[in-house]
């Protein structure tokens, strides 16, 4: 994460390989889920978002074995980024809706820190000015009804199983 934070992509990414290939040869899951979750940011900053959407995916599954709402809440809101990057807006706005309703299980959405926050809120003005005020209000307010697990089965496109009840 220092790495990335002050622009250091390829040092990260190195760092991270190698963090992966000790993980899989020790069977080590939860530390491996954070090093995707930092792979995706990694890939995301370097402009690979097919990548970061696996990378961060993968993260998310792992995370959802150990139920770490923190890293599941993490990774969702990278999601939303990468769908808004994508084009999909109202699912960004949903993935925003559900991920900060669920940061309040936690503790203080994006721990209050800048280095989280400020991309935070910059996906939601561009998320604003692409669907307008009411669309948005809407998708996110159906998002903050997911429940954890909902957020998760839903950031991880299983839409054909998906049902909110």
């Amino acid at each position: 994460m220092v790495l990335l934070a002050q622009g250091e992509f390829e040092e990260a990414e190195t760092l991270l390989v190698d963090c992966l290939q000790v993980c899989q040869e020790r069977g080590e899951l939860w530390l491996r889920s954070y090093a995707w979750y930092v792979s995706s940011l990694v890939h995301r900053a370097t402009g690979r978002r097919d990548e970061a959407l696996v990378a961060c995916k993968e993260a998310l599954r792992i995370k959802q074995h150990f139920h770490d709402v923190l890293g599941i809440v993490l990774c969702v809101d990278n999601l939303a980024t990468l769908n808004l990057q994508a084009g999909e807006p109202e699912r960004t706005a949903t993935l925003l809706g559900a991920a900060q309703s669920n940061w309040r299980t936690f503790g203080l959405p994006q721990f209050g820190s800048p280095f989280f926050t400020t991309e935070h809120e910059q996906c939601v003005k561009e998320c604003k000015k692409l669907i307008g005020d009411a669309v948005y209000d809407e998708a996110y307010t159906a998002g903050t009804r997911f429940s954890l697990g909902d957020l998760v089965e839903y950031a991880l496109d299983d839409l054909d199983d998906f049902h909110l009840d």
